[in-house]
């Protein structure tokens, strides 16, 4: 008899173990739905990168994008940035723009006419390069119906 109660409590508190093990790890998130969980990569040689677009009502483009590399590892940044175009159900490449700096930050800023009555987004490819490593990573700016 005593044994039966001893081996139910040590299921009971291993479960009750368990169980707050479970509620502990998901209590990080702020929404329990499991569908707006993002895993992201760590970058290690880029710390900061952005692509924006913008368009003026007289249809000029406005492109910058940024990369900013890690100080001290970094020995060269570059950016390649594409102006695209959304034309018959499919994103087309209207510019594109190559810079790069033996520095770990470097700015694109670009501007050209657009015609209207389409969509337009910037996709960028930046890359920061550690001696003969280098890490690379795709910006995509929001759209911007013009």
């Amino acid at each position: 008899m005593y044994f039966k109660r001893l081996i139910t409590a040590i299921l009971c508190g291993a479960l009750l173990l368990c169980s707050s093990i479970i509620t502990y790890a998901d209590a990080g998130s702020n929404d329990h739905s499991r569908d707006n969980i993002i895993i992201t990569p760590q970058m290690v040689c880029i710390n900061r990168a952005y692509s924006n677009l913008s368009i003026n009502s007289a249809g000029l483009a406005q492109v910058q994008c940024y990369v900013e590399g890690y100080s001290g590892t970094v020995t060269k940044v570059s950016i390649e940035a594409e102006l695209q175009q959304y034309k018959d159900g499919d994103w087309v490449t209207i510019n594109s723009w190559y810079q790069s700096s033996s520095s770990s930050r470097l700015t694109l800023s670009k501007s050209m006419a657009v015609p209207k009555g389409y969509s337009y987004q910037v996709v960028a490819d930046v890359t920061a390069y550690n001696g003969s490593d280098s890490e690379t990573q795709t910006i995509i700016s929001s759209e911007i119906d013009y």
